[in-house]
């Protein structure tokens, strides 16, 4: 990079921070601004049997990921509003960042909202998370849907795509339509163009949802692509829950679905979850899912996850867990079990491989 570029480049941070500090202070005047500071802490002791191998550990977020995030929103008048939200990931065990070590790799979005709808730009989830996380009964924690799910991201091992731009709908009867664009850079470690949109149905207890996405590889010669559609409903003492995907990986990245946790796609599968959860008296539920991975590829590599957990609430702010999950790998496929953040790799092909997890969770 040139002198001058550098140089450039120097001015619009100190801009940038100029105008932040700026409205900051801005904020503090203003009525209709604020600032929240908010947080999630999850901390689990984990044993993973990976067929030959048996790993035992304190890992951070097994339930949920750790956190810490600000958000904040003026009122413009005319009711527009603009907004943003910068969170953390953590990992608690070591006190260390999260996503890569990046500072703000969970979300980092700025907004203009108002009844005709909203346009947020930063880092964020793709919209197929937005159909799959609140429909899954393990809320993509122990034996996450995500693991044989794609949500949708550039990168199967995250839910998010950066440079994203997308486009809200104001809420019409409980549906909204989200869609997302998301430019790929060159020499950024791989980012590739990605476009994505949902149809969101949130109504009493019920959810629905339906998403599409498309991503391409790092050439922009070809795609992967993938067709979510899920449901949900609670009927009080119960619920119940389906998931069903379908997508194909395109011809670069992968013949057939690979040995691997971070990428279990293939050139053509099918994806299904069936679940619900059960009331146990007043504080404690039991979450369930059955996950069938349906490699259709000539190789067949094809996988089966059964998990359950038990969640007991300490208060509205405290909760302890306790959860199971295997999986049945077929021929030599060797997919791993995962929780919310940690995927257990290193299984035997075509072995079994199981997670038993136990923690605590207090969000702020």
């Amino acid at each position: 990079m040139s002198r001058q570029r550098t140089a450039t480049a120097f001015a619009h941070a100190a801009l940038a921070l100029g105008m932040c500090a700026a409205s900051g202070a801005w904020a503090q005047a203003v009525p209709g601004s604020s600032v929240t500071i908010y947080g999630l802490m999850d901390a689990c002791v984990t044993s993973a049997d990976l067929g030959t191998d048996r790993i035992n550990g304190l890992n951070s977020g097994c339930l949920y990921g750790s956190r810490l995030g600000f958000r904040g929103t003026e009122d413009l008048g005319g009711g527009l509003r603009a907004s943003f939200t910068l969170e953390s990931g953590l990992t608690i065990d070591n006190g260390m960042l999260g996503q890569g070590g990046r500072m703000f790799g969970r979300k980092s979005l700025v907004s203009l909202s108002g009844g005709w709808g909203a346009v947020e730009l930063g880092r964020d989830y793709a919209p197929a998370f937005y159909v799959v996380q609140p429909i899954d009964p393990m809320a993509l924690g122990i034996g996450t849907a995500s693991s044989t799910i794609w949500t949708g991201a550039a990168s199967t091992t995250a839910a998010r795509n950066d440079n994203a731009m997308n486009l809200l709908s104001p809420t019409w009867g409980g549906l909204t339509i989200r869609l997302q664009v998301a430019a790929g850079e060159r020499g950024n470690n791989g980012s590739r163009n990605a476009q994505g949109v949902n149809m969101l149905y949130r109504s009493g207890k019920t959810i629905a949802g339906l998403s599409h996405t498309r991503v391409a590889n790092a050439t922009n010669s070809d795609h992967d692509r993938a067709t979510t559609v899920g449901a949900s409903h609670d009927f009080g003492a119960f619920s119940l829950a389906a998931i069903v995907q379908s997508g194909a990986w395109e011809g670069s990245r992968t013949a057939a679905a690979p040995s691997s946790a971070t990428s279990i796609f293939s050139r053509s599968y099918r994806s299904y979850l069936i679940g619900g959860s059960v009331r146990a008296g007043d504080v404690g539920k039991v979450n369930a899912s059955l996950k069938r991975y349906d490699d259709r590829t000539a190789r067949d590599f094809d996988a089966t996850q059964f998990s359950v957990n038990y969640v007991y609430s300490l208060s509205r702010r405290t909760d302890l867990y306790a959860g199971y999950s295997r999986l049945r790998n077929e021929r030599a496929s060797s997919y791993s079990v995962s929780d919310a953040t940690t995927a257990y790799s290193g299984v035997t092909p075509g072995a079994s491989t199981s997670l038993i997890a136990t923690g605590i969770k207090h969000v702020f």
